[in-house]
């Protein structure tokens, strides 16, 4: 029984150490995640989940730093009866939240049966086609991506060593002095603080993104080798796979799926377009130095003064071309608002808001590139000068 109870502490504290130090990395890609869940929960159950995606960042820091923080305490066997009434009613939460997700998700992808049409009726839409669901829980942020059916499973899995901790809760007692017991929580409770506070306030220290240092955004939109297609047929009530469409038409196409998703293209969104046409090839040709702007109306003008340095600057340079443009999903009206009392006089180009989402967390950052390849990234706050550019273009 000794031996259980140590290894299911050191397993389940080692993984929610894990689990909440690579969101902690990225909290605002973790905010992205909460504001899904919280727009499939006021679809699904109440409208009072959409006032909650104002609040997605802090709730998304709570819920990285309690992971950190009660696992370090089981560790430590600190405030058992506490920390395990709390461990019982995360994990009930996670398996709900993973559990309703991939319910959906399956109700999403099997349109045609009678558990998704019920299902959607549930969830207050108009047929299956038009279910809300996350297609990826953001259990290990960018880092490891579960479908929300791996990450149900993940959870009911955890729920077993939970259980027994919890029934073993009022025999278990710390190995250290109470001293280190506390020095120990506190501590992990300082260090995820400010390792979530820190990236908030310029960029993840760690990125996972197709979009990273380094990568080569042209070559992230094709696929790695030829994608090979599995076929789901249909025929009296048998369901059977095809790697080849049949030429029997008494077969009727069910669904279809990729046999070899490992080579599927990382990047399949990305696109950039103005009032003219698209722009898209473009951004893969030359020095680009973007000036991403998710939300005009929220930014800050006075905070643009080293960013229209930087553009006045490279516009100058006669032995270098860099072209400047802001890449938005704002609105027109608000964009010109900005760049009007910034003095951006800079070309703009629009892209899809999810997709400045990941390549930038923060709402307002530069974006690097040279022939397609990234070569910086920054945070407002950390706006480069026109010498950090001119070093990473010419490596």
């Amino acid at each position: 029984m000794k031996f259980i109870t140590q290894f299911f502490r050191l397993f389940t504290g080692a993984l929610f150490i894990f689990s909440g130090s690579v969101k902690l990395i990225d909290p605002v890609g973790t905010q992205i995640k909460m504001e899904e869940y919280f727009e499939v929960f006021a679809q699904a159950f109440h409208p009072a989940f959409e006032h909650l995606v104002e609040f997605a960042l802090p709730i998304a820091i709570f819920m990285c730093v309690a992971e950190v923080v009660m696992g370090v305490a089981l560790l430590f066997f600190y405030q058992m009866r506490i920390n395990m009434w709390l461990f019982l009613l995360l994990m009930i939460f996670f398996t709900f939240l993973t559990g309703y997700t991939a319910i959906a998700l399956y109700a999403k992808e099997n349109p045609e049966t009678s558990f998704a049409i019920s299902f959607a009726s549930f969830a207050g839409v108009d047929g299956p086609a038009n279910i809300n669901a996350v297609s990826d829980c953001g259990c290990f942020g960018d880092f490891i991506k579960l479908r929300p059916s791996e990450s149900f499973m993940k959870d009911l899995i955890l729920l077993v060593p939970t259980l027994f901790l919890f029934w073993r809760r009022n025999k278990l007692e710390s190995e250290f002095k109470n001293s280190v017991n506390i020095i120990g929580v506190s501590l992990s409770f300082i260090l995820s603080m400010f390792v979530a506070i820190h990236a908030v306030m310029h960029l993840p220290m760690f990125d996972f993104r197709p979009y990273k240092v380094g990568a080569d955004i042209k070559a992230n939109m094709q696929a790695t080798e030829p994608l090979r297609y599995l076929y789901f047929m249909e025929k009296n009530g048998e369901v059977k796979e095809f790697t080849e469409y049949p030429a029997d038409t008494t077969w009727k196409f069910k669904s279809m799926d990729v046999a070899n998703p490992e080579a599927k293209p990382k990047i399949t969104d990305y696109s950039v377009w103005n009032d003219e046409g698209d722009f898209t090839q473009q951004t893969f040709e030359g020095n680009k130095l973007f000036i991403i702007i998710r939300k005009a109306d929220i930014a800050d003008p006075q905070e643009f003064k080293k960013i229209t340095s930087l553009t006045n600057n490279l516009a100058k340079l006669s032995s270098l071309k860099v072209e400047s443009f802001v890449m938005t999903s704002s609105d027109r009206q608000s964009l010109e608002n900005l760049r009007h009392e910034a003095q951006l006089a800079i070309p703009y180009y629009y892209a899809d808001g999810t997709v400045l989402k990941t390549i930038m967390r923060s709402n307002v950052g530069i974006w690097l590139l040279k022939d397609g390849v990234v070569k910086g990234k920054w945070h407002i706050n950390d706006t480069p000068g026109i010498e950090d550019v001119l070093s990473l273009l010419k490596k």
